[in-house]
């Protein structure tokens, strides 16, 4: 029987997630995988490794410390930009990261990232809370139509591959400006324009570098042990009306999971949903019980399009809902699923009574590294 580990946030995100795949991949690198399974470049998730070394992860498996290989799946969107800065990084600190590329994941262009900044600069106050690297605009854009659409594959042509981007700038810039009523003789509309070619150049090249160090392929990994990153939190899932619109354009829980669970030669899968002992979001939306408290947080820095971190009490019967919610849902279609709760940042806020959980914690950790983690049984009715 083959297990795959699953790794969920089961916020808003920022609970910890890259911690704890960091502490499963340290068990046995040489036959691990981290498969990536929703978001993109917008994901943030810490490591702390025992040198010291500290890296924040975003399009590679936060196992990458321990040299585990990186599968970004179809569900990923890679930001060829955003892969070739990140690579760099990774290198200045001695890892040279090993990823391979599902040929179907969509791929963010320029026009993505521009149109998705100015659209967020203009709500102003009533911002969805975008953080500016054009998630939603990809999705859009490919599934508009296939000639707009941009698969990692697509990336191998380069022959063809400047006459879409060119494509694009005549075809779905113009018409997506319209959409949303936006000046195409405004400043920034010009701008953008007249640096079009010194983007696309650039572009271009971190599509080059993108090839030079990625694998892109058709193909499932084999490795025996597989574990699923999960990006954002459950809270944030694109089908939480109820949080709308104010989520992201991806599927944070079990979804794509249960796509390539088969696929990954997988029989049974444990979930660990991950959660701070408090609340946190970054960005624009509700957030019940706001706090006014201040924590030391080197990834969460203040930026333009989300501003700063914000903080609340962790509310049990909130997070019962949405764990429930997702695990109900999955369950219909693969029962084969264990679960269990793993509880961060014990060191700045007390946890939460086991009792009040309707899951056992499994994991608690007072700290950045996988070191910090202990084990936690708990007689927590499921």
């Amino acid at each position: 029987m083959k297990t795959g580990q699953v790794i969920i946030g089961a916020n808003y995100g920022d609970e910890g997630k890259g911690l704890l795949t960091d502490y499963f991949a340290s068990a046995d690198p040489d036959n691990s995988i981290v498969v990536r399974f929703n978001g993109g470049a917008q994901a943030g998730h810490t490591v702390v490794d025992p040198d010291g070394r500290r890296h924040v992860f975003s399009h590679f498996g936060s196992g990458s410390f321990v040299g585990c290989p990186t599968y970004l799946s179809k569900f990923f969107i890679v930001n060829p930009l955003l892969f070739a800065k990140e690579y760099d990084e990774l290198q200045a600190l001695g890892v040279s990261p090993t990823v391979v590329i599902d040929s179907q994941a969509l791929v963010t262009t320029p026009f993505d990232m521009f149109i998705n900044q100015t659209i967020e600069r203009r709500r102003g106050s009533a911002r969805h809370g975008s953080c500016g690297l054009g998630i939603n605009e990809t999705v859009t854009r490919c599934l508009r139509s296939s000639t707009f659409c941009t698969r990692t594959k697509d990336l191998l042509q380069s022959d063809k591959l400047l006459d879409h981007l060119l494509d694009l700038s005549k075809s779905w810039l113009p018409a997506r400006l319209k959409e949303f009523k936006l000046d195409p003789q405004s400043d920034q509309v010009g701008k953008f324009a007249e640096k079009l070619e010194q983007i696309l150049c650039e572009y271009v090249h971190d599509i080059e570098t993108l090839l030079g160090r990625a694998t892109i392929t058709n193909k499932y990994p084999r490795q025996k042990r597989v574990i699923f990153e999960g990006a954002q939190g459950l809270m944030l899932d694109e089908d939480r009306i109820d949080q709308f619109p104010h989520v992201t354009r991806s599927k944070t829980g079990l979804t794509n999971v249960l796509y390539l669970a088969p696929r990954l030669e997988l029989d049974k899968l444990n979930v660990t949903y991950v959660t701070r002992t408090y609340l946190t979001r970054h960005g624009a939306g509700p957030l019940a019980g706001e706090h006014d408290w201040s924590f030391d947080d080197r990834t969460n820095i203040p930026n333009q399009f989300q501003g700063c971190l914000r903080f609340a009490p962790l509310a049990p019967q909130t997070l019962q809902h949405s764990i429930n919610l997702d695990l109900s849902r999955a369950r219909l279609s693969y029962p084969a699923i264990t679960a269990d709760i793993a509880i961060t940042c014990l060191d700045q806020v007390a946890m939460p009574s086991p009792k009040d959980l309707f899951l056992p914690v499994k994991y608690l950790s007072d700290g950045p590294r996988r070191s910090n983690i202990k084990s936690a049984f708990t007689s927590s009715v499921r």
